[in-house]
């Protein structure tokens, strides 16, 4: 679900993209920039895939995932689960496997076992969507509010805005089925995750999952408690990192980053400089799910004057791989930052914000994040086309705060409400201007 680091050999940081999104583990927030792909493109992806796998390409396959996790996972005591029960209970199960899908379903529940949103196997479309920078999305995204399965975002220029589905609407039936049922057959299906909010946000984005070109017949309330039935279809777009700035009315600047993919630091940088007068600068890490590490240290060296510790990537052995900023002498900026999280802020978005709190540097105004941070060196592709990724490092903030489990706690805590949907308030952001106000009458001191 939630992104990644990713840390290659000999110290050098690897540029691995995002986890696939919307129904393949992305954030559910509004998918991040791009345009739809052409049905060419579809159908070429589909040519991509291998013939489907024999008895034994599946033995051998599951073997190699089981070995893999056992020779290179981050915490040799596996999360306190038993590895070797794990492969001998999940091992018998190959034998009542007899399509590729359900195989694939299989090992995806043995690896969620550990509880860990980083390890994780991709299906062959998954890897294809995750090399192509792509994803395919429904145009909406649907979360738990006020214990509603709810829509809380809509993509513009959507099939699904086109269908008059607006943030606020609740969805009672997926292609007829009621919506409790949808998630009871999803949660059957789908293995364990970092968090309980890891999981549901899992959860909630399998249940518009599909082939490119899916349709799905939702059927909604809305906010006048009226019952509508819109369209709407899985569609392939761009999946690229995104900067948005502006100068918001209250005088504040604010900057929107999507994912931490390179070269995004110099757009991020642009935005900086263009928002450097602002008294205080609000950075909307809301559905992020993380990135590269490298990119995250450039970001954050820009509100640095030193060479700042971010950390430390512990491998299996315990042998600790310091963080730290380059200190350029000069911070791009030195006002106030607030920092905006969600539960599908992730990885790369957890690192920033941890360690911008830690050091009095920004506060976090939202909701706690997705406790998902762990390190990867590479995907390993396996025969069919699937592809594992590994954790093959742990993560310690400066002050010793596994992350990972957790997830970074706001300063200013603020929950989602169905009236904030409905009036398109963004309460959060509201609140952090608040914050920052607060800060300047309080004090003018930058850390």
């Amino acid at each position: 679900m939630a992104g990644f680091l990713a840390f290659g050999a000999a110290g050098q940081v690897r540029p691995l993209p995002a986890p696939p999104t919307a129904t393949s583990e992305r954030q559910p927030g509004p998918a991040s920039g791009g345009t739809p792909e052409s049905a060419g493109n579809a159908a070429d992806k589909t040519n991509d895939l291998t013939p489907g796998l024999s008895q034994k390409d599946r033995t051998a396959i599951f073997e190699e995932v089981w070995k893999r996790i056992s020779e290179r996972y981050y915490d040799p005591k596996f999360n306190g689960v038993d590895w070797n029960s794990i492969r001998d209970r999940y091992r018998p199960r190959l034998d009542l496997v007899n399509q590729d899908s359900e195989f694939y379903s299989l090992l995806n529940k043995m690896v969620g076992e550990l509880h860990d949103a980083h390890t994780r196997f991709h299906t062959p479309r998954e890897r294809i969507d995750r090399e192509r920078l792509t994803t395919l999305t429904p145009g909406l995204s649907i979360w738990e509010v006020e214990n509603k399965p709810v829509v809380i975002s809509v993509d513009p220029g959507s099939e699904a805005e086109r269908s008059g589905i607006v943030p606020g609407m609740t969805v009672n039936s997926i292609n007829g089925t009621p919506v409790a049922r949808c998630l009871d057959q999803v949660k059957a299906a789908i293995g364990g995750s970092s968090t309980e909010r890891a999981e549901r946000l899992r959860l909630y984005r399998r249940l518009l999952d599909g082939e490119p070109g899916t349709n799905f017949t939702l059927g909604l309330t809305d906010q006048a408690g009226k019952p509508v039935i819109a369209s709407v279809c899985l569609r392939s777009i761009a999946d690229v990192p995104e900067v948005t700035c502006k100068q918001l009315p209250s005088g504040y600047g604010y900057i929107k980053l999507t994912l931490w993919k390179s070269p995004i630091h110099d757009r991020f940088r642009a935005a900086v400089d263009q928002l450097k007068s602002s008294p205080g600068i609000v950075i909307d890490l809301r559905d992020n799910p993380g990135g590269e590490v490298n990119e995250v240290l450039k970001i954050a060296g820009y509100f640095f004057t030193h060479h700042e510790p971010f950390g430390d990537f512990i491998n299996r052995s315990g042998k600790h791989m310091g963080l730290a900023t380059n200190g350029a002498g000069e911070a791009a900026y030195s006002g106030r930052v607030a920092i905006l999280m969600n539960e599908s802020s992730g990885s790369g978005s957890e690192m920033f914000a941890e360690v911008m709190q830690e050091t009095g540097r920004a506060l976090v105004v939202g909701r706690q994040s997705c406790g998902c941070l762990l390190g990867i060196s590479e995907f390993k592709k396996v025969k069919g086309g699937g592809e594992l990724a590994v954790s093959e490092l742990g993560y310690m903030s400066p002050r010793g705060h596994r992350v990972e489990g957790t997830g970074v706690i706001p300063d200013e805590p603020v929950r989602i409400t169905l009236a904030d949907l409905i009036s398109k308030r963004d309460s959060v952001l509201l609140e952090a201007e608040s914050a920052l106000r607060l800060q300047v009458r309080t004090s003018t001191t930058v850390p």
